[in-house]
């Protein structure tokens, strides 16, 4: 466990860094040149500390021979993978079957990368929905999991959660997002990213002060909707900075300290850019 001094003070400087994709939706169309070039720019030019595939692989019922196809271009990225399951992957297939495609051996997990804890969620548990398989839900297994994972973990440590489905942000969220937030009430959360709403979206928390992000879909089943979006995500112990490709929205946000979610440090201002213009400033007052 950190020192809490430590993570109180900042005293673990140190940059993470994480390539994110959403909602590749492979099949009937193919985006192995998008994944392709994703992972080139991972290798050779962004260098994450881990990878993260949020979005549907595949493209619904129909088409879940692209699984293992999509996981060995993702497993060409020199830094370590992780998926989290969602709805149309389970159209076609189930748990058990997508773990061993992609080759994990978790549903939910977590990892600490220098400062910051990440929690991978499993939030396909719901009811099936009119969008295909499951809609979002997380199950008391889980929750219960959540809750001893954080009990390891320093009160002050940074945390980031990744979900299929969004938090708090966009349409079809989790469906108990309230109970989930809820255990976070006592750690340091300081931003989600969720997948799912196709064109992205963001919202700051009016009481807390944690922002919530949707990722802008990479592909979709429909001729002329191929845009290859992806985020190039950097966090520090004061700032989390997006440098979004093709269609994903850039930003740059201030962490906010757990007491007051007051800024740590540095700028109290949010950028957001998309497309090369600058599309929202806001202050946090």
């Amino acid at each position: 466990m950190r020192n809490n001094e430590q993570l109180k003070n900042g005293g673990f400087k140190k940059l993470v860094k994480i390539g994110a994709v959403a909602d590749i939706h492979q099949e009937p169309l193919d985006f192995t040149r998008e994944i392709r070039f994703f992972v080139d720019d991972m290798n050779n030019r962004f260098f994450p500390d881990f990878v993260v595939v949020l979005g549907d692989l595949v493209g619904g019922k129909a088409y879940g021979r692209g699984l293992r196809k999509i996981a060995s271009e993702f497993a060409k990225c020199y830094a370590p993978c992780y998926y989290v399951i969602r709805n149309h992957d389970l159209e076609t297939t189930t748990r058990p079957e997508f773990k061993k495609k992609v080759g994990i051996d978790y549903g939910w997990a977590s990892i600490t990368v220098d400062f910051l804890h990440v929690i991978f969620l499993d939030s396909s548990w719901g009811p099936r929905g009119p969008s295909g398989g499951p809609t979002g839900h997380i199950p008391q297994e889980e929750l219960e999991w959540l809750k001893e994972d954080l009990s390891k973990i320093s009160s002050y440590q940074p945390i980031v959660v990744f979900s299929h489905f969004p938090i708090r942000v966009g349409e079809s969220r989790i469906d108990n997002e309230d109970t989930l937030m809820n255990i976070f009430k006592n750690y340091n959360l300081i931003a989600t990213f969720g997948g799912h709403y196709h064109p992205g979206a963001y919202q700051k928390g009016d009481s807390d002060g944690i922002h919530h992000f949707v990722l802008h879909r990479m592909g979709h089943w429909v001729p002329g909707n191929i845009n290859g979006s992806y985020a190039k995500i950097t966090i520090s112990p004061n700032l989390i900075k997006i440098k979004g490709e093709c269609l994903q929205m850039s930003a740059e946000v201030p962490v906010l300290c757990p007491e007051k979610r007051k800024p740590v440090s540095g700028p109290d201002h949010h950028y957001f850019t998309q497309n090369g213009k600058l599309s929202i400033v806001q202050s946090l007052k």
